[in-house]
């Protein structure tokens, strides 16, 4: 993303409607989605398949609070309107959000992404500069992405040592832009169908996923 600066802040949006969520853990290096139904929420992981159109162009970043027991808080503008905002509260971290288009293996909807794990944001950090190299042969197109591998990395000593799995995303391909897949200002109200809970355990390798040749046909 080209001028962009990843570490600087943004202002906090107004309005927006919900989207249903997918789930990066950086705890398990895993890809889920959540749904919410009469029976209560429902978690599919979706590592092993995971390929998605990712609206880079309307990427937002601010400030996320996953407090406990409860749904997060979001303080977030686009990008690209570069507005700088404070840090909320202690407890919000910097992060991102994005609205992604998945392939039809993995619904075939239009879905909210975000996170303020620092491994996560190490693997957007990567997929940021693959993204504003790739733009330029690519005007007007979004990004294909897939997640390739997630690689855990280690930190702390004795008891405050903790892993955690930086994900590998890599862009297989471009495409127009989905006629669904359109921008509104997302709310910084919670999302209903989000949670701050963890999809699985931590593997004892990190997760692969061999990409395959873009095809449109894949998401519609």
């Amino acid at each position: 993303m080209a001028g962009y600066n990843f570490d600087s802040f943004f202002a906090e949006s107004s309005g927006g409607s919900f989207l249903p969520i997918i789930k990066y853990d950086a705890r398990a290096g895993r890809m889920s989605k959540r749904d919410r139904g009469p029976d209560g929420t429902h978690e599919a992981d979706i590592t092993r398949n995971f390929k998605a159109i990712f609206d880079m162009e309307n990427v937002e970043a601010g400030w996320i609070m996953f407090p406990a027991g409860a749904a997060p808080q979001f303080r977030m503008s686009r990008m690209a309107d570069g507005i700088p905002v404070e840090q909320p509260g202690e407890d919000f971290k910097r992060g991102v959000r994005f609205v992604v288009k998945l392939s039809k293996d993995c619904g075939g909807d239009v879905r909210e992404l975000a996170s303020n794990a620092r491994a996560f944001m190490k693997g957007v950090r990567k997929l940021f500069a693959d993204y504003s190299e790739g733009v330029k042969s690519n005007p007007g197109k979004l990004p294909v992405v897939t997640m390739a591998d997630s690689v855990p990395e280690t930190s702390g000593e004795g008891a405050r040592k903790s892993t955690n799995y930086v994900p590998v995303f890599e862009i297989t391909g471009w495409v127009a832009r989905p006629e669904d897949l359109v921008y509104a200002p997302r709310s910084s109200s919670p999302s209903p169908s989000s949670s701050s809970s963890s999809f699985g355990s931590a593997p004892s390798t990190g997760s692969t996923k061999v990409a395959a040749p873009v095809d449109e046909d894949d998401f519609g």
